[in-house]
């Protein structure tokens, strides 16, 4: 397992992950590994495709505010219920220093399982609806430039990727 994040445009970013079947050890060291990773970025959440793996798991800070994290596992997450509409600048780990800006829904109900192989409901409003549908977008092999509607925003994304050519020397 990589301790890298991937980043744009690793082609695993645009894998749709599969359901986890059985919660096994080599979930929970996924797991472990993934909050270790999204901690360590000061990310909000981190899903599996980012760092290389295929299952549909991933992790939340839900205390991104606060300054001791409290990590969420969510394995097989679906949304069940959504309301509301918010439109704000959104990051991603896997395209560092980008920011655009992305509708979502406000207020979202999710269907999880977590590490004890429970089915657990979430209710959540606010920047972890937003968190959790991004991580989901992940899941699915949607990235936030999929969700570009503004011209201002293309923009940003083609500066982006021309910073980063520069950088790499390209």
């Amino acid at each position: 397992m990589t301790n890298r994040i991937v980043t744009y445009p690793g082609s695993v970013l645009r894998k749709k992950t599969e359901p986890v079947i059985k919660i096994t050890k080599e979930i929970l060291d996924l797991a472990d590994e993934m909050t270790r990773i999204m901690i360590e970025a000061d990310g909000v959440g981190l899903a599996a495709n980012q760092i290389g793996s295929i299952h549909r798991i991933f992790v939340i800070n839900t205390t991104p505010h606060e300054e001791e994290p409290t990590p969420v596992v969510m394995i097989n997450p679906e949304i069940v219920e959504q309301d509301g509409s918010s439109i704000e600048e959104e990051g991603c780990l896997s395209f560092p220093e980008l920011y655009i800006t992305i509708d979502r829904r406000d207020c979202l109900s999710v269907r999880a399982r977590n590490l004890f192989n429970e089915d657990i409901l979430y209710e959540t409003t606010g920047l972890l609806a937003r968190a959790i549908q991004h991580e989901i977008d992940h899941l699915d092999g949607i990235l936030i430039i999929d969700h570009i509607t503004k011209d201002e925003d293309r923009e940003k994304v083609e500066k982006w990727q021309d910073d980063r050519r520069q950088k790499a020397g390209v």
